[in-house]
């Protein structure tokens, strides 16, 4: 009695990195907002916003070029990256964002300052969507609606129409980040939507 609901979160990594760094993130795609630095205007072609997409994750998994260091974003993000990979170098662990838990050296071998960041990533990426799901099951307690699939920045209901719009909106609103909604029959029918 139902439909296939997905809500992806947009930019995730990106989001939980400015969070990391201090720094306020556009509601709209992060992806159009950066690339309005890398192509020096205000409106981006779709090449020119898939381009910045590819961009923006080189730049996350790959380092950080000197040429973007002068956007605030990407300086902040390298000035973190020395900080932690200070701590890393002299602790011989560093904790996690969320829950304070100990990343070893032991545990994670040989390691490199964008390595450990991509690691350190993950981990907040992790502990963030504990927490998400730990809001879902508030929100659907009471709900015929259940969460059936987790990857690591989306979440799949089956989503039982009864339960009305207003928990839809419960369920993003406990994202916290923003996401973009699909829905469908099932989920290899899944048209993107907007609540």
């Amino acid at each position: 009695n139902g439909m296939m609901v997905e809500f992806d979160f947009d930019s995730y990594h990106l989001r939980l990195i400015s969070n990391i760094i201090g720094y306020t993130l556009p509601t709209g795609s992060v992806h159009e907002y950066l690339g309005k630095y890398y192509f020096g205007k205000d409106t981006l072609t779709p090449e020119e916003y898939q381009e910045a997409k590819r961009i923006n994750f080189k730049i996350l998994y790959g380092g950080i070029p000197t040429e973007f260091k002068n956007i605030e974003f990407f300086r902040l993000v390298s000035e973190f990256i020395g900080k932690l990979w200070k701590e890393w170098k002299s602790k011989k662990y560093v904790n996690t964002y969320l829950y304070k838990r100990r990343m070893h050296k032991a545990r994670l071998g040989e390691m490199n300052p964008q390595k450990l960041f991509n690691y350190y990533i993950q981990a907040y990426e992790t502990e963030h969507n504990v927490k998400v799901i730990k809001r879902f099951r508030e929100v659907l307690a009471d709900k015929k609606s259940k969460v059936v699939l987790c990857t690591y920045d989306s979440f799949l209901f089956d989503f039982n129409i009864s339960d009305g719009l207003e928990t839809l909106n419960q369920i993003k609103s406990a994202m916290e980040f923003p996401s973009k909604v699909s829905i469908g029959a099932n989920y290899g029918a899944m048209i993107d939507k907007s609540l």
